[in-house]
């Protein structure tokens, strides 16, 4: 039960991750401007688009409160199903393959991560504070997943990974990690389209007028962030280091998948990394000439994930591999 109840919990995470995306990226991050509730209630007011109702400042907008809401109800099921994961291992640890250490962390991460949840809407959308939730959500999915590869047994080989390509797969992941922060960074901050729609360029030049002592600006706790407060200068900034930044992991990756190719064992592992990669790459650029579809930048935000859990699966499969 303890891994067929992982496996739930980690397409939950997905499902909470995608939703998650389409809330922010829908401008619904404020369609409930309280917490835990809607407007003081567990479903959103049925009332006319538009009313102020007693007591709150903003009206309605049903849509954008049902986005915010339904992902309320996924991340909390969530936050159940890992509780009782947690008590699951508790009881059965030597028969799970798993030490309490790492479904406890989950637990508490996961009660965290309810808490940046709701300073998302007490903040206004505080980028620094959004972004944190958007990290945590993969963090989550990342310690569930890891549990599951847990339960299955070390592969057995005849070629153990060199020392050196073990240090580039840590400096991967720790790069990949770094530019799906910058991501967020840039959703965050409205910055997506800061360069218009033109890839390579922006705004027509190679390097625009950029600001980028304000591109990293965390802002003040109690304004509005809703829609973005910086000015483009500082947002071109913003998109300019995140494009740097998927070229820098991009060329990380493609050495990666070079330098393992002799390991025959971890072929379908590289497969899926370099599939991963060329779809992400490719959305990437299709958000900003199409001008940022929100399918499409959606699945920019899923296969992200995606391509995270493949590399921590490989690292998962390389440092536990025995002779």
């Amino acid at each position: 039960m303890f891994k067929k109840l992982l496996q739930v919990s980690i397409i939950l995470a997905l499902i909470v991750v995608v939703l998650g995306a389409y809330t922010r990226l829908g401008d619904a991050g404020l369609g409930c401007p309280d917490w835990p509730g809607c407007y003081g209630q567990i479903i959103v007011p049925d009332a006319v688009d538009g009313t102020k109702l007693e007591g709150y400042d903003r009206p309605l907008e049903a849509i954008k409160g049902w986005k915010e809401m339904v992902h309320r109800y996924a991340a909390s099921t969530l936050g159940l199903v890992i509780l009782i994961l947690f008590f699951l291992a508790l009881r059965g640890k030597p028969q799970y393959h798993q030490s309490m250490l790492l479904p406890g962390f989950t637990a508490v991460f996961v009660m965290l991560q309810g808490a940046f949840g709701m300073w998302t809407v007490t903040l206004l959308v505080h980028p620094g504070i959004v972004t944190t939730h958007l990290i945590g959500g993969f963090v989550t999915t990342v310690l569930l997943t890891w549990m599951l590869l847990n339960q299955g047994r070390p592969l057995i080989t005849y070629r153990h990974v060199l020392k050196r390509h073990k240090s580039l797969l840590v400096a991967t992941l720790m790069m990949l990690g770094l530019q799906i922060i910058l991501g967020g960074w840039t959703s965050t901050n409205y910055a997506a389209l800061s360069c218009g729609e033109q890839f390579p360029t922006c705004l027509g030049s190679w390097w625009p007028n950029m600001d980028f002592s304000r591109a990293l600006y965390w802002g003040p706790l109690g304004l509005d962030y809703e829609y973005g407060v910086l000015e483009n200068p500082a947002r071109a900034g913003i998109q300019m280091i995140h494009r740097i930044g998927a070229l820098m992991t991009t060329t990380l990756i493609l050495s990666l998948i070079y330098l393992f190719r002799g390991y025959t064992h971890l072929k379908s592992n590289l497969v899926l990394i370099g599939s991963l990669l060329m779809v992400q790459v490719t959305l990437g650029i299709l958000n900003v000439l199409l001008s940022l579809p929100i399918v499409v930048a959606v699945l920019h935000n899923a296969v992200a994930l995606l391509l995270l859990l493949s590399i921590v699966a490989l690292i998962h499969k390389v440092f536990r591999a025995r002779t």
